[in-house]
């Protein structure tokens, strides 16, 4: 590939918005691997326990930002929209900020740590629109700035923080490179204006982040459950391949934000634009598809002159495949291609959804565990939910997409065998 043709489609296309999306994820993994080696395993339990505990209020609207910012191109291409869409996401980063920091002063965990986790819950709301504000920056040509911005803060500075042996340094350079694309859009505006802007932007994302969330809380218990039949190794085998299925995800949902924000300008309707965003979206989905497949093969088959290939193979179920490939599919169907129609009835489903995968985990866990392992749950949950997406043209993608899953998983039952106990 000639370099021009590389530099147009990082400053242009999905695969810009993707790599933006996935670096402050692959350097956190690195300097998570520093911190284990200069500060010790005690340090890098002090980064997770930042992390994890900031993510907890933002969890009530992160999804559904970035598909609600991504589909107002027309706004945000005005300064003053963007100036309204930046106050209204500080009001918002704001909220969560105050109530972190509160919750984490009255559970005693010190001034300091407190307002480090506060800070990074604060940096991952707006680092959870950001896929939706990178799409805008790509038609405003300010790209390749966002872009410096994040590599400035990670892995520049997360690494170094991460060789000072510093925790705190590391989530705040880690929470500040995810959020640095949205955080350009800070800017003056009116309070009242903004404040009325955050509530707007809080009612269309909630719904989305409903759907996603209920994915994402059947994975404790699956994960308990799990480690409850299987030995901690296997488990652990399990929840790696599933790293990598959660990075797939996010580039698929990075190639739909671009994908919607393209679209959205010469649409002439609802339907328009979401068929024109879907058949953009589907060449990207289909070889991450193959990228998913890929990574099965190397965890589950061994491969004479690849060393460590098929290392998992005891851990491992042809189901798998199949869910190693279904998030990238679903999240990105459910969140960006749900149109006004479906929010509701995907939240009630994804919610009924996740309801009955869980009372399955409780009442009858065995074959769950066997053939479909930690992460197998979440993805039927995500799979229920295509059934709620009603508005045309997606309905007939979604149903296309259910069949193919379904059959898929019921080909794998048939094929291959569970994990033994």
């Amino acid at each position: 590939m000639k370099l021009s043709s590389l530099l147009r489609a990082l400053t242009h296309g999905g695969t810009g918005v993707a790599f933006a999306v996935l670096l402050p994820r692959a350097a956190s993994l690195a300097a998570q691997w520093v911190l284990a080696f200069t500060g010790g395993p005690a340090e890098l339990a002090a980064l997770a326990n930042y992390t994890s505990r900031g993510m907890v209020v933002v969890a009530l609207v992160a999804a559904g930002l970035a598909p609600t910012l991504s589909r107002r191109t027309r706004a945000m291409a005005t300064r003053a929209g963007r100036a309204l869409a930046g106050s209204a996401l500080a009001i918002i980063g704001s909220i969560c900020f105050i109530v972190t920091l509160t919750h984490e002063m009255m559970s005693g965990l010190g001034v300091t740590a407190g307002v480090v986790t506060a800070l990074f819950s604060a940096c991952s709301l707006f680092a959870a629109a950001s896929k939706g504000i990178l799409p805008i920056w790509q038609l405003q040509g300010r790209f390749l700035q966002s872009l410096a911005l994040v590599i400035v803060f990670s892995p520049c500075a997360s690494m170094a923080a991460a060789l000072a042996g510093s925790p705190a340094a590391v989530a705040v350079a880690l929470g500040l490179a995810g959020a640095a694309p949205a955080l350009l859009l800070l800017s003056l505006t009116r309070i009242r204006r903004a404040a009325r802007y955050a509530m707007l932007v809080v009612r269309h994302a909630f719904p989305y982040s409903i759907a996603n969330f209920s994915t994402v809380a059947v994975y404790p218990l699956s994960l308990s459950v799990n480690q409850s039949f299987i030995d901690d190794h296997r488990v652990g085998q399990q929840v790696l391949y599933w790293s990598f299925s959660v990075a797939l995800s996010q580039a698929s949902q990075a190639f739909a934000a671009r994908a919607v924000a393209g679209s959205l300008g010469s649409a002439r309707g609802e339907s328009d634009w979401h068929a024109r965003a879907m058949r953009a979206w589907l060449p990207a989905a289909a070889a991450l598809c193959v990228g998913a497949a890929i990574i099965y093969t190397l965890f589950a088959v061994p491969i004479p002159w690849l060393p460590f290939s098929g290392a998992a193979r005891d851990a491992m179920t042809l189901t798998m495949l199949v869910s190693g490939m279904g998030p990238l599919i679903t999240d990105s169907m459910c969140v960006y291609f749900c149109g006004p129609r479906s929010r509701r009835a995907l939240s009630v489903g994804s919610v009924l959804s996740s309801a009955s995968v869980a009372a399955l985990l409780l009442l009858a866990p065995e074959p769950l565990v066997r053939h479909f392992g930690v992460f197998g749950p979440s993805v039927l949950v995500g799979v229920a939910r295509l059934a709620f997406l009603i508005d045309a043209p997606v309905r007939r993608y979604a149903l296309g997409a259910l069949i193919f899953l379904v059959s898929a998983f019921a080909l794998a039952l048939a094929l291959g065998r569970g994990v033994g106990f």
